[in-house]
């Protein structure tokens, strides 16, 4: 079985005030563009969040190593976030689970 890679993800939008920024929301985006762009069985990739935070506009995704250049394409090929325009950023990527810079109460962390 193939291991993990974590992303930092980052969004950028036009308009931050008109759109409701929540995990799932967040997730969908990326999976409707996974859909998209390489179909019914890209859309099925597996995507987890390890962490978001609403005020950072990031998140920690854990995604199988066999499917992270197709996740980065996906996420690369994002230009709108709930009909606002927008720009994802991958931060980083790492082998080993990947962390925020800030207090713990600014992230919702999922276990």
């Amino acid at each position: 079985m193939s291991g993990y890679q974590y992303l930092d993800v980052k969004i950028k939008l036009r308009d931050p005030d008109s759109v409701t920024l929540t995990p799932v929301f967040f997730c969908g985006c990326i999976h409707s563009s996974l859909a998209s762009i390489f179909g019914e069985i890209g859309g099925q990739t597996i995507l987890e969040i390890v962490k978001f935070s609403s005020s950072q506009k990031r998140s920690i995704l854990r995604v199988p190593e066999n499917v992270l250049d197709r996740v980065r394409v996906a996420i690369a090929l994002i230009g709108y976030y709930q009909e606002v325009p927008c720009h994802f950023q991958v931060l980083s990527t790492s082998r080993k689970p990947l962390d925020f810079e800030e207090s713990p109460e600014e992230f919702v962390a999922f276990n």
